[in-house]
């Protein structure tokens, strides 16, 4: 029996691990879609600001994201106490991606300078390490859903195999008739 402490660390584990799974995946396709803004020299411009900077300035850039996207959060709340919960949860996921976007674009752009500073660094190095950890307490479970899986994928063959040579004789029978005539 699997004990409420196990358990609670194995949902923190998931959740962290979505997560990172999250920021891996909507960091390439945020990338992708920061490639495609039209705005070249901006987005120079901008890097080559942030190349001026200082390790601590450079940290406080981080404050943008949020300052560009709390009164968009905060206009979502407006919406569902409207009852337009539908147009609040599009509001809300569209100002979190634009957060992480700019946060992703920030971070991919200062990660040396930021790793200058020792603290950060250390976060950095601690975050890591528990994205570890919780790749540990999640393995037996991924193994257990793999098996699962290909369990699910031998059953499904064995059914759908029948099905596949009946429907193939049938396209060779129609087919037959139909050079035939």
């Amino acid at each position: 029996m699997i004990s409420f402490r196990n358990f609670l660390w194995t949902s923190f584990a998931l959740v962290f691990l979505g997560l990172s799974w999250l920021w891996d995946h909507l960091n390439r396709l945020i990338g992708w879609l920061i490639d495609l803004v039209p705005l070249e020299n901006f987005k120079r411009a901008v890097l080559r600001f942030m190349d001026g900077l200082a390790p601590y300035p450079t940290l406080a850039v981080f404050s943008i994201p949020f300052i560009v996207t709390e009164p968009m959060k905060l206009a979502s709340f407006w919406l569902f106490a409207q009852y337009q919960i539908l147009a609040g949860l599009a509001l809300y996921i569209v100002a979190e991606l634009i957060k992480l976007a700019l946060v992703a674009f920030i971070f991919n752009a200062c990660k040396d300078k930021l790793l200058s500073i020792r603290w950060f660094a250390e976060l950095y190095k601690f975050v890591l390490r528990v994205h570890d950890w919780a790749d540990q307490q999640v393995a037996p479970i991924k193994l257990r859903a793999k098996q699962i899986l290909a369990e699910i994928r031998v059953r499904v063959a064995h059914v759908i195999a029948p099905i596949k040579m009946r429907l193939r004789q049938q396209i060779a029978v129609l087919w037959a008739n139909i050079r035939n005539r």
